[in-house]
């Protein structure tokens, strides 16, 4: 499997929490505007880094219906167990030929909801109910707004099984709180999909009797209803956002240019190449559509040589919109901006348009940000070519209990395994003025991987936990389907291994000791395959306090063949932001006799859609980075000028993923991720 593969499946394969509001397809970032030498080197742009669905992190399924294919996304953060029911019954194939049995109104004004999953077409007019698993108990959370997914029940409230309905309507009052404890919402359409939905509440009805008094009907003159009459869902099946995962792409691009013999323009999947030819200038234009129709399109111009090669500055990455940060004890607020220019930029940071004394360079850094450091934050970026600036980040400070405060609370690893080997993955657990234990979830998924469809999977993984003194811990083969590790699963969200009888591995510790521990992962026979290896931090949000214990750090490393990388995701939990550290150590680790380690590794964190937050390839012995490195306890790079990788940003909650690779050669290396207090 190849590192982008990797890199969009541990993508699905955490969660992060999204807003409500139907997200439409959109140019996020402009795109550069590149000066090529005639007969030079082609020229990449990442294009997932310029389009997107803004807020959309979560699992991604396409449905395929006799009207047309739209794409939903599953809301695991707000109903983590009614998600993962619904995956659990797309992965096993049980919507592939069911129909839409239900067009109702529930209250004046016309269609309010369509409704699918309970019953499957077997020919003519005679359909059967489909095999339905354990009720899932009810998660209201969000409201029924127009577009989202919600989960039909009786009314029991935890009896939602196999069904579901679409919201046509604004129901959330209807179908709120007030209606016997509300209906839970567990995804939301993505894009121009509502137009599927919608032409179906625009179907005529009829009453087929039963269950069926609302049965939308299509080409239907009279009689018995029968297959070619019924709204089909021809199945449901796990999607990507972008071109190069696992199962279908919501979003695919295309690529013209106006005088090819200057430069060349293709696209293949998420990366645009410009080829230089004859010296001039050329239009690129670039589009993005998603599968329901909408398109988003942008253009650029590419110079090939014939000029001085000076370039007003273009912004490559940029502050997020927003942060909310905890109010109480100040905190450091990290906001960083990456632009292309010739001459190299100056910059100048702002508060609310007022220049901030000092703040003159791409990474601003406030180590104790309080009220008073509130407000709208920009970065002006100019050299002699002209300037920009960044989008505004909006920085207020807000009331937050200790679970509702950021934290980390989750690092996954997705790698190909050779035969024999093992993943060793670090973790502090304890925290300035914290005490007592903490309860921590640790999995190592092989076979499960494989209902998420990737293939060559580890056959059966194996963990071994232990202290840093290499004292004993837990230890497990197979997981054997206790109900408390199953309870944990859903709990942190995690998504359902297949069955009890599974080979995957699982250890709950409900009062682990603050303390440094190691994880290994292997196969128990040294089986090569593809594993997912986890670190869940389990405690209970009720009874999170702000001296609970920890996980403060949590770090991976391994020997990463050259042309290969490693890729690690981490969830950020809570409501509020939490400022991060977050290194790539190759060099860095001779200093304690690793052999052949990585000359040169290079950092990438990427943040929901896949899109680039930050990135860095030599640290430079900044003197802020290593403050704040020792201020968490993390070992110093003893040489400044090393080629060590590390990048401190203040992040919202949620899903990122960082890809660590050598610039030069593979070779042992090491991502850490450090919560910065």
């Amino acid at each position: 499997m190849t590192s982008a593969r990797l890199l969009a499946v541990l993508l699905t394969a955490t969660f992060s929490r999204l807003a409500a509001q139907i997200p439409q397809l959109s140019a996020t970032l402009a795109l550069p505007s590149p000066a090529l030498a005639p007969g030079g080197g082609a020229v990449s742009i990442e294009l997932r880094n310029h389009f997107g669905f803004p807020g959309v992190g979560g699992p991604v399924v396409q449905f395929d219906t006799s009207l047309g294919r739209f794409n939903v996304e599953l809301r695991s953060d707000a109903a983590p167990r009614h998600a993962a029911n619904f995956l659990a019954y797309v992965q096993a194939g049980t919507y592939a030929g069911t129909f839409i049995h239900r067009s109702a109104a529930l209250e004046a004004g016309g269609i309010s909801i369509v409704q699918g999953g309970g019953f499957r077409s077997t020919g003519g007019s005679n359909v059967a109910a489909v095999t339905s698993l354990a009720p899932v108990a009810l998660e209201y959370g969000l409201p029924n707004a127009r577009g989202t997914l919600a989960a039909a029940r009786t009314s029991d409230l935890n009896s939602a099984t196999s069904q579901w309905y679409f919201n046509v309507r604004d129901n959330s009052t209807v179908l709120g709180p007030a209606n016997g404890g509300g209906y839970s919402v567990f995804g939301r359409v993505l894009g121009g999909g509502m137009t599927v939905v919608d032409r179906i509440a625009a179907l005529p009805v009829t009453n087929a009797g039963g269950v069926f008094s609302d049965l939308p009907v299509r080409d239907f003159t009279g009689g018995t209803p029968t297959a070619a009459n019924f709204v089909l869902v021809n199945g449901v099946t796990p999607a990507t956002v972008y071109p190069g995962g696992s199962g279908p792409a919501v979003v695919a691009f295309t690529v013209a240019s106006s005088n090819p013999a200057v430069a060349a323009a293709t696209v293949t999947g998420t990366i645009l190449t410009l080829a230089a030819g004859l010296p001039g200038t050329a239009e690129i234009t670039v589009t993005a559509s998603e599968t329901s129709g909408g398109t988003v399109t942008r253009t650029f111009t590419a110079t090939v040589g014939g000029g001085t090669g000076r370039q007003a500055p273009v912004l490559a990455t940029q502050p997020p919109a927003e942060l909310k940060l905890a109010a109480g004890a100040p905190q450091p607020l990290i906001l960083a901006v990456a632009a292309t220019a010739n001459p190299a930029p100056s910059y100048q940071w702002r508060r609310n348009r007022v220049d901030l004394p000092g703040q003159r360079g791409p990474l601003l850094v406030l180590p104790a940000a309080g009220s008073a450091e509130a407000g709208s934050y920009t970065c002006v970026v100019a050299n002699a070519e002209g300037s920009v600036e960044s989008r505004a980040c909006v920085v207020t400070l807000v009331a937050a209990t200790p679970a509702e405060t950021g934290r980390l609370i989750n690092l996954s690893i997705l790698s190909p395994f050779a035969r024999n080997e093992v993943l060793t993955i670090g973790t502090v657990v304890g925290g300035a003025g914290t005490g007592g234990s903490k309860a921590l979830l640790a999995r190592g998924g092989g076979p499960a991987l494989a209902q998420l469809g990737v293939p060559d999977v580890m056959p059966d993984p194996r963990l071994i936990w232990q202290t840093q003194g290499g004292a004993a811990v837990a230890s497990n083969d197979d997981w054997g389907g206790g109900a408390a590790l199953s309870a944990a699963f859903a709990q942190v969200g995690a998504f359902p291994f297949a069955s009890a009888s599974s080979r995957d591995a699982a250890i709950l510790q409900p009062a682990l000791p603050a303390g440094n521990y190691i994880l290994e992962v292997r196969d128990a026979t040294g089986t090569p395959g593809v594993a997912i290896a986890e670190l869940y931090d389990a405690t209970p949000a009720a009874v999170v306090t702000a001296a609970s214990t920890r996980l403060v750090n949590v770090s991976v490393r391994r020997d990463i063949p050259e042309g290969e990388s490693l890729v690690a995701g981490f969830f950020l939990g809570g409501s509020t932001a939490r400022t991060v550290l977050v290194r790539a150590v190759g060099p860095g680790l001779a200093a304690f006799g690793v052999p052949e380690t990585m000359p040169d590794p290079q950092l990438i964190l990427f943040g929901d859609r896949g899109v680039v937050v930050g990135e860095n390839d030599n640290w430079g012995g900044e003197v802020e980075l290593a403050a704040f490195a020792a201020s968490v306890g993390a070992f110093p790079l003893a040489n400044p000028a090393s080629n060590d990788a590390l990048l401190l940003l203040t992040l919202a909650p949620g899903k990122y993923t960082v890809q660590l690779k050598g610039k030069q050669a593979g070779g042992a290396a090491l991502i850490e991720v450090y919560e910065v207090r």
